[in-house]
């Protein structure tokens, strides 16, 4: 698997945030404590199993109702992208609308 791109909105302190561009071959994420690199991590492994052991309140920004993650990727040539949601509710963080791109057919989750 070969991650190209990955796109956060509202996910824990990436805002509206334009997508995060990865060059193929090997990636370092270097920062501050606190400068968001492990959200990204955190993201990709919701984009592809969802919440599992993730809680929806760890991962959506503080204040807001809703947010998303795309993630764009290849295997063997064959280009994905997967796309997962999710919503404020009173009391709890849920996983809303989501969607698998495979060769341009999108197949909507829910």
């Amino acid at each position: 698997m070969i991650i190209q791109r990955i796109t956060l909105n509202n996910i824990r302190s990436y805002g509206r945030h334009p997508p995060i561009e990865l060059s193929t071959g090997v990636t370092l994420f270097e920062g501050d404590i606190g400068s968001g690199k492990s959200t990204i991590l955190s993201a990709i492994e919701f984009a592809l199993f969802g919440l599992g052991d993730i809680a929806g309140t760890y991962l959506l920004r503080h204040g807001e109702k809703t947010g998303s993650i795309l993630l764009e990727f290849s295997v063997n040539s064959k280009s994905y992208k997967v796309y997962r949601s999710l919503k404020r509710r009173r009391k709890s963080v849920t996983q809303k609308e989501g969607y698998i791109v495979e060769d341009g057919q999108r197949t909507d989750y829910s």
